[in-house]
């Protein structure tokens, strides 16, 4: 199984505590040093024991963050955001199978690393996706939708399918009561919730 690190630590500081969209235009200095440097200690968190360990090693770590870098730089520049994202998770994907065995004996195992890939996939990249797409507000955070989500890929992943059921009628019933006015990823965001997740676990768990 490929040690996919580096697509995590991307997929990570770019979607799961980051909105993206904030950053196409962005002009604030300050708001754009804070992400620069989110981005350098998210990426130390999943290599960095890894990252000193050889030159080529934090070759590879200085080459990973300069990437982020130029993707943050186009969409500061407001270039075609489905052209920088596909860039973004291709780019990533590509350079985290080419090192793949360098990261083999991390602390991040690559069967938690793609646990952890799947977490990301299912909860915020369509958060992402429905941004892009104006199915939600490009500033929305979808926090309802998100936990729903990683609740049913948690559940899904352990066979607890019952439980990610539950999942969604209660995240249903929540917006019934808080939110009230239907909207289109009340339904969009369950049906995603309950199929990616089986993609992964089958990976994983086989």
């Amino acid at each position: 199984m490929l040690a996919l690190n580096l697509f995590l630590a991307h997929s990570v500081a770019d979607y799961s505590f980051t909105n993206p969209m904030k950053l196409y235009g962005q002009r604030d200095r300050k708001e754009l040093l804070k992400h620069f440097l989110w981005i350098v200690l998210v990426f130390l968190a999943f290599t960095f024991d890894i990252t000193f360990h050889s030159i080529t090693a934090l070759t590879v770590f200085f080459a990973a963050v300069a990437l982020h870098f130029i993707i943050d730089f186009l969409r500061i520049r407001k270039k075609n955001q489905w052209v920088v994202e596909a860039v973004s998770f291709g780019g990533f994907l590509i350079l985290s199978i080419i090192f793949s065995q360098l990261f083999r004996n991390s602390y991040i195992t690559p069967y938690f690393s793609l646990y952890l890939i799947g977490m990301v996939t299912v909860s915020v990249i369509p958060t992402q996706f429905m941004r892009m797409t104006g199915i939600i507000e490009k500033e929305a955070a979808e926090s309802d939708g998100i936990s729903e989500r990683l609740a049913i890929y948690i559940f899904i992943c352990a066979g607890r399918i019952w439980f990610a059921l539950i999942a969604v009628a209660v995240a249903l019933i929540y917006r019934l009561i808080i939110r009230k006015k239907v909207e289109k990823e009340w339904w969009i965001s369950p049906l995603l919730g309950l199929t990616i997740p089986w993609i992964f676990k089958l990976f994983i768990f086989g």
